[in-house]
């Protein structure tokens, strides 16, 4: 473990170093989900070569390998699971028991636009920290507009900085709104405060073109598409980020006053204030485009503004203007998400050397957390997130160790489960690198289910009635009864047969199924409902073992 772990003044506090995984993972066991295992060990480029060459057709596991986990922090479009390269080396690092942790994407809040679909595959959305970095935008008429920044000088008082003349040059064709590479005029803008619209170019390189005009300082303003997102960077002037609402009464009043000036009040870091966490804006939104019948993502982990590891030879905003050096950045996205969860696999992993990849999934996602610190709902904006278009719940490592049962699935079981997408043999064979019959696997498996964590029904073509089935292992303790208690999604009646489920032994195994019901009138459209079922143990609900459920009335609109 590595003290004083700072981004200039900023986010000081202890990061797990760049040792062995066994230091990651006591830092995992130390600060819960609010671990930064950012600086992990298990390297990008690493993760990839290793997938490229378990994807080659004549690639066998060598007999004797420590590789237990891999992580790949990159996301993407959806593409059909037969050309995609991750999809198809995951599955075969899955099927010799290594456990695959990939980024979700970052192209939300567009629905359908999770990548790294694969059911084999951990899904890893992003979400905020309760960590704040406040830059206020104190205006000349003494209104004030919250903002963040990671700008780490002080060339500003951190009670009340320098104020200067605004200005906004959006009245040309140079893109001068958005701070364009030449588009900004010395003799308009020297020594003053610059607002710079999000978009095209980077947050950071906006800072560069505003500095080299020969501007004081920035203020970014996020658009309609951006809303409140506040991914905060190290910028090479002072400068905040503004949420859309707070852009456009700043805005107002520039354009209603004759000369507006402002100021910055820099807040430090500040911890604990805030709401958190809420799904970020820019994770890659469910559900997933070449199968509705898996809910991804899997999973949401601290993924916004994210002290990073950084490479010594490049500045902190990563221009090539940038002189500065550091050994942390701050980053934002699906990528920095990805290694929370990659930590607390590993940690399982050597808590349970035994358990699959599914069963160590199943953990994480069963035993996740679906409130914020305040006990809440976690966010999506304004509203609650939902399993459907998001994720499941913030993941936490002490429950995760000891989930009390899962849910896995065995490898073959995989295969079943494309039969029943209606993918080809060829198809299949692109991904598994086996060759199969879906006539022979269906016959042999009517009514299959994939033994997923989550639950997810489709109804269709007339449809009032599905039935699912799922399994449990029994990882906790011997002589254990779980009861289990059902939120119905709306407009569904539900039944769970058996109600109650008794295990004798550990890693004993029990069924049951599940009857979903429509109760609703189908008309013209989609809609769609949520619920959960949760399997408590009896002896004062030691372990809650919960399962999203999603209802999706396809091709019709329910009405009533």
């Amino acid at each position: 473990m590595a003290t004083g772990r700072t981004l200039h003044p900023h986010a000081a506090g202890v990061a797990p170093s760049q040792a062995p995984v066994c230091s990651a993972l006591e830092a995992a066991r130390q600060v819960a989900w609010l671990l930064e295992l950012t600086l992990q060990c298990i390297k990008f480029v690493g993760s990839m070569a290793v997938i490229a060459l378990i994807s080659l057709p004549d690639w066998t596991m060598p007999l004797e390998t420590e590789l237990t986990m891999l992580s790949l922090s990159l996301g993407g479009f959806p593409i059909p699971l037969f050309e995609d390269s991750i999809a198809i080396g995951s599955f075969r690092a899955t099927a010799h028991g290594i456990s695959v942790v990939c980024a979700a994407g970052n192209m939300g809040p567009l629905a359908s636009s999770v990548a790294n679909e694969a059911p084999w595959i951990t899904t890893v959305g992003a979400g905020t920290l309760d960590r704040r970095f406040p830059a206020v935008v104190k205006m000349g008429n003494g209104e004030l507009l919250y903002g963040e920044t990671m700008y780490p000088g002080n060339h500003f008082s951190k009670k009340s900085g320098k104020e200067l003349e605004l200005v906004y040059e959006n009245g040309g064709n140079d893109g001068g709104e958005y701070c364009y590479k030449g588009s900004l005029s010395r003799a308009r803008v020297a020594g003053k405060m610059v607002v710079c619209d999000r978009g095209s170019n980077s947050r950071a390189e906006k800072g560069e073109v505003v500095r080299e005009a020969g501007g004081a300082a920035m203020v970014l303003a996020n658009t309609e598409i951006n809303l409140e997102e506040d991914s905060v960077d190290v910028h090479v002037l002072p400068a905040t980020l503004v949420g859309y609402d707070e852009a456009l009464r700043l805005k107002r009043y520039i354009n209603t006053t004759t000369r507006a000036v402002a100021r910055f009040v820099f807040g430090g870091s500040s911890v604990g204030r805030s709401r958190a966490p809420t799904v970020a804006l820019f994770s890659s939104r469910g559900p997933s485009l070449t199968n509705p019948s898996i809910l991804k993502p899997d999973i949401i982990a601290p993924g916004v503004n994210i002290i990073a590891a950084w490479p010594e030879n490049l500045g902190p905003s990563g221009l090539p203007e940038d002189f500065r050096r550091s050994n942390f950045s701050v980053l934002s996205g699906t990528s920095m998400a990805c290694p929370h969860v990659a930590g607390i696999t590993a940690l399982i992993r050597a808590k349970h050397p035994s358990w699959s990849p599914a069963a160590i999934k199943s953990a994480i996602m069963t035993s996740a957390d679906i409130t914020d610190h305040y006990g809440k709902p976690i966010l999506d904006g304004a509203k609650p997130a939902v399993s459907l278009p998001l994720a499941l719940a913030i993941s936490i490592p002490a429950k995760a160790i000891d989930p009390g049962l899962v849910y896995d699935i065995k490898p073959d079981e995989y295969i079943t489960h494309l039969c029943t997408l209606g993918y080809t043999r060829s198809e299949i064979f692109a991904i598994t690198h086996m060759n199969s019959s879906c006539k022979e696997t269906l016959q042999r498996n009517k009514h299959f289910s994939l033994n997923y964590p989550s639950i997810s029904v489709t109804f269709k073509h007339g449809r009032i009635r599905v039935m699912v089935q799922r399994r449990l292992t029994n990882v906790g303790e011997p002589n254990s009864m779980y009861k289990v208690k059902v939120t119905p999604p709306h407009g569904v009646r539900m039944q769970v047969t058996p109600e109650t489920l008794m295990f004798t032994e550990v890693n004993q195994v029990k069924s049951y199924s599940i009857l979903f019901e429509s109760r609703k009138r189908l008309m013209k459209g989609n809609s769609h409902a949520e619920g959960s079922l949760v399997w408590m143990h009896s002896k004062n609900g030691s372990y809650r073992v919960r399962s999203p459920l999603s209802v999706t009335w396809a091709g019709d609109e329910a009405e009533g």
